[in-house]
């Protein structure tokens, strides 16, 4: 039987549409990527200064707080409450301390307005010591003014590495690229497992196999192979095994309810959307609004979040993405229990 216009007409729409979907998922981070609210915070030796450093950075999108302490600012890291800090002493020293575990893109914006304060401090001062110049009559004031021009060019940023990245891979470059894989190779795990293994409770013993030894797979070779992790392996390996679970689960789940239409919704929501808004490969709040939250609710984000805060920040803020790690998993499960088209 040949295929009416109607359903090629439909058909042609409905890719155009996923088309259209995945493009918008991709360019937008990439287009519209930038600081949107990023936590940081802000040391300084008085009200008025830090007033004076943080308005400009909170237009440029920073979410800053003020803190008075480094210490403070220490907790507030290992808590993932913010990204780091800039200090400005007393002296005018500038300090970064930054977390590069969090997001070396957010520590190398943060290096670049330390730098940025420094350079101000250099303009402003050659003009004040120039004009002294200009009035020193004296050869040692003079003498003393050069000496103090010559410290102030020689000035730069001091930068406090709080949470460093293995040195094998400095940059974070393997999570980064794990986004896809986490994603694409779930998807693909899932619906070998749903299309080659029979039986129904086959299937489900199946994807508990692929999450457990998947998992393991997997850190293993982010953590021994690139380089990237180098925490508690067996920990790392448990968050990876609960992503695996809940991808698998919801494939699972959805082909078992609806068929295979189900595989067109998990690859829009595992692969179009969860990749490109997982922002591991700079951080959700660096998304454009809204999009980097939305990423951490779908399993790619919330997988990468939970591995990286357990692997460099001893399992803080893991509420969230094993909350919705779990929800999918359970969601999974309850629709493969439901459904009934398990010899598909």
């Amino acid at each position: 039987m040949k295929s009416s216009w109607k359903f090629i007409l439909g058909l042609t729409v409905a890719l155009t549409a996923i088309l259209s979907i995945m493009m918008t998922a991709f360019s937008m981070p990439a287009v519209n990527s930038g600081i949107h609210q990023v936590p940081i915070g802000l040391i300084a030796p008085d009200d008025a200064t830090y007033q004076k450093l943080a308005t400009p950075l909170k237009n440029k999108g920073f979410k800053v707080e003020q803190y008075q302490s480094i210490n403070t600012v220490k907790d507030q890291v290992d808590q993932r409450k913010i990204y780091g800090a800039i200090e400005l002493s007393n002296t005018g020293d500038v300090t970064v301390y930054q977390a590069t575990a969090a997001s070396s893109a957010v520590a190398q914006a943060l290096n670049q307005i330390g730098t940025g304060i420094v350079d101000q401090q250099k303009v402003a001062g050659t003009k004040q010591l120039a004009l002294a110049a200009q009035q020193a009559g004296d050869p040692v004031m003079l003498k003393t003014i050069n000496a103090r021009m010559t410290t102030l060019q020689a000035k730069q940023v001091k930068v406090v590495e709080l949470k460093a990245l293995p040195k094998t891979d400095s940059k974070g470059v393997g999570l980064a690229a794990g986004a896809l894989p986490i994603a694409l190779g779930g998807w693909i795990g899932s619906v070998a497992i749903a299309k080659a293994v029979k039986g129904k409770w086959q299937k489900f013993a199946a994807i508990l196999c692929f999450a457990m030894i998947g998992g393991l797979g997997l850190i293993a070779v982010i953590q021994f192979g690139i380089g990237t992790f180098d925490g508690n392996y067996w920990l790392t390996s448990l968050g990876a095994m609960l992503g695996i679970a809940a991808t698998g689960f919801f494939v699972l789940g959805l082909l078992e309810v609806i068929g295979n239409w189900g595989l067109a919704i998990a690859a829009i929501t595992l692969i179009l959307l969860g990749n490109p808004l997982s922002g591991l490969t700079s951080a959700p709040e660096m998304l454009p609004s809204g999009w980097g939250a939305f990423g951490q609710l779908l399993p790619p984000g919330a997988t990468g979040t939970l591995l990286r805060n357990l692997a460099f920040f001893d399992g803080h803020a893991t509420a969230l993405p094993l909350l919705v790690l779990v929800s999918y998993v359970l969601v999974g499960m309850l629709l493969f229990k439901l459904g009934n088209k398990s010899e598909i």
